[in-house]
């Protein structure tokens, strides 16, 4: 029975995938990225609206207004 059927054939290997090469890192451009970033970056602290002795004044208190009065 074997003489009937002959064997598969194989289809060729693929051929090899190339490796991506490493990208070149330019470290100045990476620094003033960084340094936009801090100066960008706020705290809470940069929302606070007294100093670190506490408030300056005591500021204004509002009180509603009704329509028509």
């Amino acid at each position: 029975m074997s003489g009937i059927f002959s064997k598969p054939s194989m289809p060729p290997p693929p051929a090899p995938i190339e490796m991506p090469k490493t990208p070149v890192v330019d470290q100045v451009q990476i620094d003033r990225d960084r340094g936009d970033m801090l100066k960008r970056r706020r705290g809470r602290a940069a929302t606070v609206l007294t100093n670190a002795g506490g408030a300056v004044d005591e500021g204004s208190v509002a009180t509603k207004n009704l329509l028509g009065m």
